[in-house]
């Protein structure tokens, strides 16, 4: 049985912000001397997010979907 799941226009964008925020952060930190608080800093000002914990929620849940091929 498929069980392909209907995802709203929210979840997708959301998703879609998500792997960016992932995304940007990987290329980030690949950088020499890059320290994750400025990393998350410069991500929550680009993003307009108000609490570092959201990049890392963003994170896990990107990697979440990475590893079962849910992108």
């Amino acid at each position: 049985m498929d069980k392909s799941v209907i995802k709203t226009e929210y979840q997708l964008e959301k998703e879609a912000r998500e792997l960016a925020i992932y995304n940007d952060w990987n290329e980030l930190m690949e950088q020499p001397g890059a320290m994750a608080s400025a990393v998350e800093t410069h991500l929550m000002k680009k993003y307009n997010i108000h609490a570092k914990s959201t990049i890392w929620f963003s994170r896990k849940r990107t990697e979440e979907r990475l590893k079962e091929g849910n992108l």
